[in-house]
């Protein structure tokens, strides 16, 4: 059964290596050169989660991490949100945002948003399914991966609860 819960100082390795086999899986097809990106992502993974994890939510199954997202900044930006390939479909990804959604309601945010790799058609259409709306196409520096990146930012209106 999944849970949600908040990340750990001891996650980090963990959390890298989940964010590390869904971004290859989901790179694999888009023409991008895996082997240059590779040791920079690997880089960037290790110590985004091993600064962040307090800005971090876990979704574990009996103990194994299987996904996570985190809101970097604490505002109403979802920076990552990483579903291991093998559990992905099954609605990890789905608690995750929606954990993630009710994080960022409760401090205040009328709306949610978030990028994802242009490329990126199946997460499109996964945050689509969840009311986000595409507003915007761009080209931006990534610097953990030290290239552009093409990135479609989406917007959810969330309202606050009554």
């Amino acid at each position: 059964m999944i849970e949600i819960r908040e990340a750990m100082p001891g996650d980090g390795r963990s959390l890298a290596l989940v964010g590390i086999r869904s971004w290859e899986s989901a790179v694999v097809g888009w023409g991008e050169n895996i082997a240059e990106m590779r040791a920079n992502a690997h880089t960037a993974y290790h110590d985004f989660c091993a600064r962040q994890w307090d800005r971090i939510l876990v979704a574990h199954d009996h103990g194994t991490i299987v996904g996570w997202g985190a809101r970097e900044k604490l505002d109403h930006y979802i920076s990552d949100l990483w579903v291991d390939p093998a559990q992905q479909g099954k609605g990890v990804g789905a608690r995750l945002l929606v954990a993630l959604e009710d994080d960022i309601r409760k401090a205040g945010f009328e709306n949610a948003e978030l990028e994802t790799h242009a490329n990126n058609a199946p997460a499109i259409a996964f945050y689509e399914r969840f009311g986000y709306r595409v507003t915007a196409m761009s080209v931006k520096y990534a610097p953990g991966l030290q290239q552009d990146i093409p990135k479609v930012s989406m917007l959810k209106e969330l309202g606050l609860e009554a």
